[in-house]
């Protein structure tokens, strides 16, 4: 009997332990992964693609598009038309937009100066100018004329400085540096906006 005793004795410290054990895990548990309610807590992909701790699916819903501006040409290419564009917000703005810009114009009244099969090779910036690097058809697609090269090269500048703090572009061709496409607007140094080109806004 004694000896039933202190084993008991013994033993007791030990469950007390263990019980305790078991609610601290408890209490933890649900501390870390329940929110008020009961309900779990769970982490949703901002608009970059990777995890924001602490939002909700629910916290992000509705901010997935922005609305950009996307400048083409009228029938006449007398100027620049614009059009007001929904798209997929994406980590690199610049080259959403400009691949949308190189999809052409939804308006039947509008056209696309960019000469067709122009590619994007890559956009970046550098010490606040971005570089625009595009495929070999941007140049030897040009008609010869004046307006038509005044108009691509526009199209892509109004573009993408109607982003917020774009201010200059430059223009590449197959990663480098032209003095122009056919002759006569000089694209050697960044061009800034030109609204006088603008004409309209859908």
């Amino acid at each position: 009997m004694k000896r039933r005793k202190k084993r008991l004795a013994f033993l007791q410290p030990i469950l007390y332990i263990l019980i305790g054990m078991a609610v601290f895990f408890a209490i933890v548990y649900a501390g870390e992964y329940l929110i008020p309610g009961g309900k779990k807590n769970t982490v949703a992909p901002d608009d970059t693609g990777f995890l924001s701790t602490g939002q909700t699916s629910s916290a992000i819903s509705g901010d997935s598009t922005v609305e950009v501006v996307l400048y083409f040409t009228d029938e006449d290419f007398t100027g620049l038309v614009a059009e007001k564009r929904l798209i997929e917000k994406h980590h690199n703005m610049l080259e959403s937009v400009l691949q949308e810009l190189l999809r052409g114009p939804k308006l039947s009244s509008h056209y696309n100066p960019l000469p067709e099969s122009t590619r994007l090779n890559g956009v970046f910036t550098e010490s606040g100018i971005v570089y625009v690097d595009l495929s070999h058809e941007m140049k030897d697609g040009q008609s010869g004329g004046t307006t038509q090269e005044l108009l691509s090269i526009f199209s892509i500048v109004d573009t993408l400085t109607s982003l917020p703090d774009v201010k200059r572009i430059k223009i590449l061709i197959d990663g480098k540096e032209e003095t122009t496409l056919c002759g006569h607007i000089d694209i050697s140094e960044p061009l800034e906006r030109d609204e006088k080109l603008i004409a309209e806004i859908q």
